[in-house]
Order: structure tokens, then C-alpha cells, then sequence
């Protein structure tokens, strides 16, 4: 299983695409916090979402996003799960799942600014404010911890042709070090 870390903007859903043409289920955590939040009748503004999500996590513990996101997985050899945060939902995916692969994506502040302007979704900041007040809330959850213990670090600083082509290379060099991803066993 391969679990993608990192800061809002950073590069993970562009990540999970090229995971995806290759034959990777993706699981997304964001997903869901957003699903449960509906069925809460939250709101999906980033704010809204967001307290949510700490407010599940002081109640059920850090990993109950973690937790949630499993149900979903029903091949873990070829699942990709995006939106890792803390160092407690990792914990829970090693002991529940085998060949837990932890990649870090890395982007800049301003590149990571520019692109969740560009992608506009309505759970995002829509300036350096919202975003230092979202990069606040996901620190303090544990993110950059979980991030220094990647298995794998990749830089978004370029074009989104060159990342995935980075991307590809990255994800074609864990491939042949795990052969218990067989993309070829179907989803």
C-alpha cells in the first residue's frame, strides 16, 4: 500500500492521477472527511471541514480518519491512500496492512498557493492567510512529522508535465523493489 503525504497544494492529487493510469485504487482520506461531514450536515468550506475533522479526532482519536479511510480498501497491494496526516493514522495502516510505502510530496509556499488558487475548490484558502491558518491546523495535527518519515520524498517545482513524468519514474523504481504490487491483479 502507498500512502502520499504532504501540504495542501503540494502536488498529492496530481500524484494519485499518474497512481491511477498506472492501476492503483486511490483511497482518499479527504473524501472521507467529506462524506462523513455531509452526513453531518457540515458544511464544506475549508473551515468548517476542517474543525470536523479535529473535532472526530479529539473525539475518536487521531486515526479515525485513518480508520474510516480503511473500510474503503479492498485490494491493498495496489491501493494508494492520499491524505495522510499524523503520525497516529500511519501507526494505524502498519498495523492493520502489510507494505505500508510512505511517499512525501514537497512544494513551495508560493507554488502551493498558485495551484490551489487554480484548482478553486471550495473546501480550499483562497489566500496566504487561509492557507498559513490550513498549513497551521494540519502541523498541528502531526503532518510534519509523518512527512519526515516518508519512505519517499518527491519535489513538486516544476512543470505539472515534468512532475509526472517524476512521478512515474518514482512510482515505476518502487514497483521493482516491491513485488507484491502486481497492478496486473485486477481491482
Amino acid at each position: 500500500m502507498l500512502i502520499i503525504t504532504g501540504m495542501p497544494g503540494s502536488g498529492k492529487d496530481e500524484f494519485v492521477k499518474v497512481a491511477k493510469s498506472m492501476g492503483f485504487i486511490d483511497a482518499h482520506m479527504g473524501n472521507a472527511v467529506k462524506k462523513n461531514a455531509l452526513k453531518n450536515n457540515i458544511s464544506l468550506d475549508d473551515k468548517s471541514v476542517g474543525a470536523y475533522a479535529t473535532a472526530e479526532r479529539k473525539k475518536y482519536g487521531m486515526d479515525i480518519w485513518a480508520k474510516r479511510t480503511a473500510e474503503l480498501i479492498t485490494n491493498p497491494d495496489i491501493t494508494i491512500v492520499d491524505g495522510l496526516r499524523n503520525e497516529e493514522e500511519l501507526d494505524y495502516f502498519k498495523n492493520n496492512f502489510h507494505n505500508i510505502i510512505v511517499i512525501a510530496v514537497f512544494a513551495n509556499e508560493t507554488d502551493r498557493l498558485e495551484r490551489i488558487l487554480a484548482r478553486d475548490r471550495e473546501d480550499d484558502s483562497h489566500d496566504y492567510s487561509g492557507m498559513h491558518q490550513r498549513d497551521n491546523r494540519e502541523l498541528s495535527w502531526g503532518i510534519g512529522k509523518v512527512i519526515s518519515l516518508a519512505d519517499y520524498m518527491i519535489v513538486n517545482d516544476s512543470t505539472l508535465e515534468e512532475y509526472h513524468k517524476n512521478v512515474n519514474i518514482l512510482l515505476k523504481h518502487i514497483i521493482s523493489r516491491h513485488p507484491e504490487i502486481n497492478l496486473q491483479s485486477g481491482h
